[in-house]
């Protein structure tokens, strides 16, 4: 008989021990890392790169063979209009052809029926306390889809994650600045102008490049702001509202208020100012993410997930079960394609009724001065056809590739 190496044992027998721990944990915190993935996912205003993540499975419920999922992302924390969704995406997976589109909405589309834009409607909801709710029913409605499952994000909770985890290792592929991101809470600083309601003559207005008549603008030493809604303006008369960030090339660590700023820039320059980049940027971002929250490190560190859990449990708003979100995380692999829908004012031919966009943009002076874009019908139907149209093409366009591939084969 061979001598017992007791040192040996001992050091195995803990290994074997942490490893069953793991291995009982591992689907719960399968399930953590995705749900941090969504956080990612949610704050991008793109998804592409994070659609395997969230979508897919015949045993979710469903709608003439679709799973649709709302997100919503917001600011989260005390200040101002904290609890107003930047970020309102409509993901719609087919369960039979296993393609995802992506509907994202405006926070700045009206809703007539509310008298207030999209991206209050969590807000409302939450006074009467179903806000996921009447998110999903008021979202519903604009898309002409049932929504199924909602989930709401905010950026604190993204933060505190990755701080959490100690941070993360990123690779930048470009070094780049950006000097328009957005300073969380300066959103409607002022910056030393001052709101005022002026009467403007047609001359006037002709000159300022707006609608004659009265309307509420921005007045500092006899200069006047207008259109600082749009980004261009808005640096020019609100430059408080934003701040100058850079990033080197190479492996770069992160803690949660870069790793932030790294996946939402959206005017970096050496061309990171496209979605494709931004998309890129996300997908390293996510597999970092993925990488500390299930390694060894985190799983076997009791305070670090009890913190973990504890900070999701604060910032997520969801009805998506663990259940549900481990059968998404086993069935995402089916996913084939990813298409991207965009409701806006931009030009686009086709459309119902002889219309020529979506959506359009009224005198401001008809919402108290507030920059919006409205449906030219109430009841969106001309949203519900495009959307529809769309998702039919795709569908057909799948199917006559398909049949064209087992054909040749």
């Amino acid at each position: 008989m061979k001598p017992i190496k007791l040192g040996v044992r001992r050091d195995s027998y803990h290994q074997k021990k942490s490893r069953l721990i793991i291995k009982k944990l591992a689907p719960f915190f399968l399930v953590l890392a995705i749900l941090t993935a969504l956080a990612i996912f949610l704050v991008t205003l793109s998804g592409s790169s994070m659609v395997k993540f969230i979508l897919s499975g015949s045993s979710l419920r469903s709608s003439g063979g679709r799973v649709n999922v709302l997100i919503l992302g917001m600011a989260g924390g005390r200040h101002e209009g904290a609890t107003l969704t930047d970020t309102i995406l409509v993901t719609s997976y087919n369960l039979d052809t296993n393609q995802l589109h992506l509907i994202s909405i405006p926070r700045d589309l009206w809703l007539p029926s509310f008298s207030a834009k999209v991206n209050a409607l969590y807000q409302i909801g939450l006074s009467q306390n179903n806000g996921l709710e009447l998110a999903k029913i008021g979202i519903g409605n604009i898309v002409g889809l049932p929504v199924h499952y909602a989930l709401r994000v905010d950026f604190q909770g993204f933060i505190d994650a990755i701080n959490i985890l100690g941070g993360i290792d990123v690779e930048v592929e470009k070094t780049f600045d950006d000097y328009l991101y957005p300073i969380t809470g300066k959103e409607n600083d002022l910056c030393g102008w001052e709101e005022k309601e002026m009467e403007f003559n047609d001359m006037e207005a002709k000159k300022l490049n707006i609608d004659p008549g009265k309307r509420k603008v921005f007045v500092k030493d006899d200069q006047i702001a207008t259109d600082s809604a749009q980004e261009d303006k808005g640096i020019k008369y609100f430059s408080c509202r934003f701040e100058h960030i850079h990033f080197d090339k190479g492996l770069v660590r992160m803690d949660g208020e870069e790793a932030l700023k790294f996946v939402r820039s959206r005017h970096g320059t050496n061309d990171e100012g496209s979605d494709f980049s931004r998309s890129k940027r996300q997908e390293r971002v996510i597999g970092a993410v993925r990488k500390k929250a299930l390694s060894f490190e985190t799983l076997s560190t009791p305070t670090k997930l009890g913190e973990l859990i504890n900070s999701f449990g604060k910032s997520i708003d969801t009805d998506i079960s663990i259940k549900d979100a481990v059968e998404f995380y086993k069935l995402s692999k089916r996913l084939a394609v990813t298409y991207s829908i965009t409701l806006d004012d931009s030009k686009r031919a086709g459309l119902a009724e002889g219309r020529t966009s979506l959506l359009v943009q009224p005198s401001p002076s008809d919402y108290g001065g507030a920059y919006v874009l409205i449906s030219q019908d109430d009841d969106f139907s001309i949203i519900h056809k495009f959307i529809q149209d769309v998702l039919k093409k795709d569908e057909e366009e799948h199917e006559a590739t398909s049949s064209a591939r087992t054909g040749s084969e």
